[in-house]
């Protein structure tokens, strides 16, 4: 049954913004005098000026807003996660303190820490897709099946992955054996897809997934692309995913925006896309909370984010109308 998406509070802050501003700085600094430049709605010198001031005021806001969340954030996720299993993904541009910080808030609010597997360049790029395939079709979890319409890398290896770490959401025993998971997490390691510490991996209810902040242009299109479809995938086989990444992850052509983009991925896997904030630390564990209970959300400070974060009292906010 899909997950109903929770609607909330308006977004904080759009991507585009900074983008703007400094474009038309430089445009002004490098060539103020062209007359093939002359523009009468080009920004003045007094509006990049009051752009600038503005950004600036707004960085000590968000500073002082996260400062008091900080000193709340322990008691507010605080039982909310007590005795679940919860397994970090984290990809190999994914900030080391955004992983630590996340996985320690879990921890207060009661996770059982079922361990961390990193998933390398290698994993996500286009010249390791055909061995990737070939690994999880030879090592698949007996009873996991791959599917047959979406023959990409991403699917396929969410598809066994998600096999081999998700616990069963219906009985919650594991949908793997020890022995069928360690083979697959084995071969991937030793094939340099992924890596992770001996004896920590166990299956989980729920799996974040914690990425960088690529905004998934150019010559990472392909591996954002795979990030979704992988993240999908994932999700499918268990009880749900958060996928949490910085705020770039959430331009249309990142891993965040591809997924909000799409209507089934939006209404199952959970998306949270400032997690360099505390707040946004915060609002990745809630939604674990809130994948347990059925329910996924977009959260966060991009346009597409329909609210900063999920309830704090664990109530599902009402749909919006229309």
């Amino acid at each position: 049954m899909a997950k109903r998406r929770g609607k909330g509070a308006a977004s904080i802050a759009a991507l585009a913004f900074g983008a703007a501003a400094g474009i038309a700085f430089g445009t002004y600094v490098l060539a103020p005098n062209l007359p093939e430049n002359v523009d009468p709605n080009a920004p003045t010198a007094a509006d990049l000026v009051a752009a600038e001031t503005q950004a600036e005021v707004n960085a000590v806001q968000a500073d002082q807003a996260d400062s008091i969340i900080d000193h709340i954030v322990e008691d507010v996720v605080a039982g909310t996660l007590t005795d679940r299993p919860v397994l970090v993904l984290r990809t190999a541009d994914a900030e080391q303190a955004d992983v630590d910080d996340i996985s320690w808030l879990l921890r207060q609010a009661g996770a059982v820490d079922a361990g961390t597997v990193t998933l390398e360049e290698q994993f996500f790029a286009q010249d390791g897709a055909d061995q990737l395939k070939s690994i999880v079709a030879n090592t698949l979890p007996a009873g996991a099946q791959l599917s047959e319409t979406q023959l990409d890398p991403g699917t396929h290896a969410g598809e066994a992955l998600g096999a081999a770490l998700l616990l069963n959401p219906e009985n919650g025993e594991p949908l793997a054996s020890t022995g069928e998971r360690s083979l697959l997490l084995n071969v991937l390691r030793d094939s340099g897809f992924i890596s992770y510490e001996d004896g920590t991996i166990l299956p989980g209810q729920v799996i974040v997934l914690i990425t960088g902040d690529s905004d998934g242009s150019g010559d990472s299109a392909f591996t954002a692309e795979s990030q979704s479809l992988f993240a999908r995938a994932l999700d499918a086989q268990g009880s749900g995913v958060v996928v949490a990444g910085r705020i770039h992850t959430a331009a249309d052509t990142g891993v965040i925006g591809r997924l909000r983009a799409n209507p089934d991925a939006a209404e199952n896997v959970s998306t949270v896309d400032s997690i360099d904030r505390t707040w946004g630390k915060m609002a990745t564990v809630l939604s674990v909370r809130e994948e347990l209970a059925g329910r996924a959300g977009a959260y966060g400070s991009a346009a597409s984010a329909d609210a900063a974060s999920p309830s704090l009292n664990g109530v599902a906010p009402a749909p919006t109308e229309g």
